[in-house]
């Protein structure tokens, strides 16, 4: 007789492979949960836990790095947004003490991204589930951006992101990270 099927029950790799892909879930949920309300602007097209899904997805498939157990984020490939409106184009971050200063080209294209757009700067500390945003509007025009740090940030690393919103606040551009100041 040939054997074309064996049935043994469940196999330890399985579980371990459930066990990855739980944690893998869990460190994405935990690192992304303080920026939900910027995800559910950024994957705006759906609604909000489908958008928070979906970034979870993201960052589960392209940010968490290691072998388990060793997991860990990598926020250089976490996307906070996404979408076809032009990002910032060379942006550069500064800290000076509680006060973040972001350079960018106010350049465009006309097909992509307009003088107009609204320019957002996320600062975040995943270790204490902080994330801030400006509150004064930026545009792409302007060129610059600074944003002044809550108390919960004022001595703490941040990790910085810049993304663009169109004119409509509908459609966004891809976020772009620009590191851990």
């Amino acid at each position: 007789m040939l054997l074309i099927s064996e049935q043994n029950g469940r196999k330890k790799e399985d579980l371990n492979g459930k066990l990855v892909s739980q944690t893998r879930l869990t460190i994405a949920v935990r690192y992304l949960s303080p920026l939900r309300k910027i995800v559910a602007m950024g994957y705006g097209k759906h609604n909000k836990r489908s958008a928070f899904n979906m970034a979870v997805a993201d960052a589960m498939r392209y940010a968490i790095e290691g072998m388990y157990p060793d997991l860990t984020v990598n926020p250089q490939k976490v996307r906070l947004t996404r979408g076809g409106v032009l990002h910032p184009l060379n942006p550069a971050a500064v800290r000076i003490g509680d006060k973040l200063t972001v350079t960018f080209d106010p350049g465009f294209d006309k097909l992509y991204g307009f003088g107009d757009d609204e320019v957002i700067l996320c600062a975040y500390n995943p270790d204490v589930g902080v994330a801030g945003i400006n509150e004064e509007r930026c545009r792409r025009q302007d060129g610059a951006l600074e944003l002044q740090l809550p108390v919960q940030l004022a001595d703490a690393a941040v990790t910085v992101y810049l993304f663009a919103r169109d004119r409509s606040g509908k459609r966004f551009s891809n976020s772009v990270f620009l590191g851990v100041l």
